[in-house]
Order: structure tokens, then sequence, then C-alpha cells
């Protein structure tokens, strides 16, 4: 029998999952050496299907993992089976603020924060920056591709005009300036949204304005500098990612009745990649759409999730009949179909895309 061209026998490798992989590593030496090779990593999460992280915040903290086909969100591994050597801090009051290559940033209940990578249910603390507590930052976690290497970037909310950045495997902390405006801080949410190579931040005024319409905050995940970008308009209270861009999601409130869904979509510059040139509107959904579509009554709705790819937006519904359920709205064909899940939903339940890799930390 002919053998494959290892080429080959690497294309066919690098489109299997993450679960089989892990098996596939006492076939031979080469194998394993294989699936620790930087560029077969790499090129493993281009073909890695989506995941979601569930953060089900009542009545504990907990985190699962899921995968989403079909219209079926299915739960594949709970969490506490994620806990590398039982960790306490890691099972409750457990916060999500950022993931990047199937790898996700979290703070813990001590403040302090954690790689985890759910796939190869590995956790790993982060030293602290400067004995810093993280509370009251608001915090980025990104690659940088020039020095292929993992960071971590902490910010102030208000009067501070320095930022700490941190590179995961130096372990190298350092201060940056950050440009920090009078009466203009980041919104309540920690974590920041990566689109190539900048992460983005939501920004709230206490005044009217916000200078210039100003109102979201960039970094540049290799220069390592911050930057002011003019948003759709009014104050965009979620970010996420959609077709490789960012998105930004506003809530419009009306009279007695439950609010609009507002959803834009940024054009990024080709030269600058993540640097925002103008922004479309192409999504605004109400109570009275949804209805329609599902035969409910409606009390609120919002953003769970946005499947990047292939442009479908997850909506969490709450309805006077049958309480929370999630939705697929697809916005190319215009339409809505219920997801089955295996779990009771609450509003609050935050779910976040990511896709399974062997970047280890």
């Amino acid at each position: 029998m002919t053998e494959l061209a290892f080429d080959l026998v690497c294309e066919i490798l690098a489109r299997v999952p993450v679960k089989d992989l892990l098996r596939f590593r006492c076939v031979c030496k080469s194998w394993r050496s294989l699936f620790q090779d930087e560029g077969f990593i790499r090129k493993h999460i281009t073909h890695a299907p989506s995941m979601f992280l569930l953060a089900d915040w009542w009545p504990l903290s907990t985190l699962r993992t899921c995968t989403y086909e079909g219209r079926k969100l299915k739960m594949v591994l709970q969490e506490p089976e994620l806990n590398n050597g039982g960790e306490k801090d890691f099972l409750f009051k457990t916060s999500v603020i950022g993931h990047c290559d199937g790898l996700f940033c979290l703070e813990l209940q001590d403040t302090s924060l954690a790689v985890c990578n759910p796939a190869l249910r590995e956790l790993t603390k982060v030293p602290r920056i400067d004995q810093q507590q993280t509370r009251g930052m608001r915090i980025g976690f990104c690659y940088d591709h020039s020095i292929q290497d993992h960071k971590i970037v902490l910010m102030p909310l208000k009067n501070c005009s320095k930022a700490h950045v941190l590179t995961l495997k130096s372990s190298v902390s350092r201060m940056i300036d950050f440009p920090w405006r009078q009466n203009c801080e980041l919104m309540c949410k920690k974590e920041g949204i990566l689109v190539g190579e900048y992460i983005f931040w939501p920004l709230y005024a206490h005044e009217s304005t916000i200078e210039n319409s100003e109102n979201i905050l960039s970094f540049s995940v290799v220069s390592e500098t911050f930057n002011y970008c003019s948003g759709p308009g009014g104050e965009s209270r979620v970010l996420k990612v959609l077709r490789g861009s960012l998105c930004a999601v506003d809530y419009k409130d009306r009279e007695n009745y439950c609010h609009d869904m507002v959803v834009w979509c940024a054009d990024h510059e080709k030269e600058d990649k993540g640097r925002i040139k103008s922004w479309t509107k192409i999504l605004t959904l109400t109570a009275s759409d949804i209805q329609r579509s599902t035969r409910w009554q409606v009390v609120e709705f919002r953003l769970g999730a946005v499947i990047n790819r292939s442009g479908l937006l997850l909506l969490l519904v709450q309805t006077r009949e049958i309480g929370f359920i999630l939705y697929e709205y697809n916005l190319e064909k215009d339409t809505m179909r219920q997801v089955d899940t295996c779990y009771k939903l609450n509003y609050l339940d935050n779910l976040e895309e990511y896709i399974a890799s062997l970047v280890s930390y």
C-alpha cells in the first residue's frame, strides 16, 4: 500500500477535531511533534469549527462548552472538568474577559488572571502585573503575530495616563502611555473585542456628547498604541465580531414597550488591519418582528452571540408564555428559527463564540 505524502497528511489532520488529535498523539513521534508545531497549529485554527463557551451566572457562576450544529446547542463539557488541579477559585465567580485562538483569559474570584484552553482542559494562572489588582481595570487579550506570543493589556477606568501590557511566554510586564480623556470612561464590560490586529472597547460619556463622536477605544496589538474611533452614532453598548469585521449593537428604548435592536457593521481599512473607515447599518429588529416569526409574546430580547463566519445572530428572547428561548437570525435570508438547547436559559447568560485549538500557554 502506497503511503500518503506527509504534506497531504498534514492537510488532512488540520481538519480533524482537537479531541481526536489528542488521541492521535500516540500514533507516532512525528505526529506528536507535528501537533506541537506552530505552523500546523495556525493551519488547524483556520479550519476549526465554531464552538461556544456559556457563562451561566445564576445561581452560581458556571462555565460550559457547547457545540452548535443544525440549530442545536449541545453541552459538551461542564466547567468543573476544565479545572486542572482543583483550583477552587475557578469554580465560582469566574469572568471571561477575552479570548483568542481557542484560549480564554479569565478573571478569578481573587481578581487574579488565568488562561484556559477548554479543548485541552488546561488552566494556567498568569503572574500578577506588579502585584496590581485587576478589579476596576479594563482588559484585552490578543495574539501578536510579529513576536508569536499572546498579550494581555490592562487599562484604568479613568484618571490615569498609563496602561499595563504583559507578554505571556516571556512574562514581561511594561507600562505604556494611555490617552485618558476627561468625562469619558470605558463601559461596564471588562473585555475588549479583538478584530484583526486591533482590540476595541465601547466608551461612555458622563456628558451629553463625546468628542468628535469618538465613542470607541482601539488598541494596536503590534505597535501597542491606543486610538479613539468614531462609532456609528450614540452609545454602542455591545461590540462583537461579524464576518471578520467589528459589529456594534445598540438598543433603542420605546416608551412602555420593548426596545429595538440596531446592528451596525464596520468597514475596515485594508492597509491597516482593523482600523475603522466607516459604518453601515445592517439590521433594525423590533419585538414585533420577533413575534411575527415566533408567535410568542415578547417581553424583552437581546443579542446572545454572533456566529462570525456564517453571519448568524443568536437572540435570547424572553416570552410571556414559555420563558427564555434562543433563536437563530439569518441576516442574508432574513429568517428566524428556534434553537434547541439541553438546559434552561437565563437572561443574563452569556455566549462567547470560539474555536477549539491546540494552542497552549
